[in-house]
């Protein structure tokens, strides 16, 4: 049974590239912070979570290698 977390998902992603170098970070460094907190997380579920903050406008998504993707927080 998954954890259940009072922070949401989104709120934390957010927090992670607001206190990143230059608000950029690896979706591969992402999973790694998330693992902390949110223990049972899958790459499919933070894709999904990217793509609805970039829906949102709050950040932009971009493909660095074939399976690689940055997340960079939009100024």
């Amino acid at each position: 049974m998954p954890k259940w977390n009072p922070e949401p998902l989104i709120n934390v992603i957010l927090a992670l590239l607001k206190v990143s170098r230059d608000g950029k970070l690896k979706e591969d460094e992402i999973l790694r912070m998330l693992k902390y907190t949110y223990s049972d997380i899958s790459r499919k579920e933070l894709v999904k979570t990217l793509m609805i903050l970039e829906i949102r406008g709050l950040i932009r998504v971009y493909l660095a290698k074939e399976n690689l993707l940055i997340a960079e927080l939009v100024k």
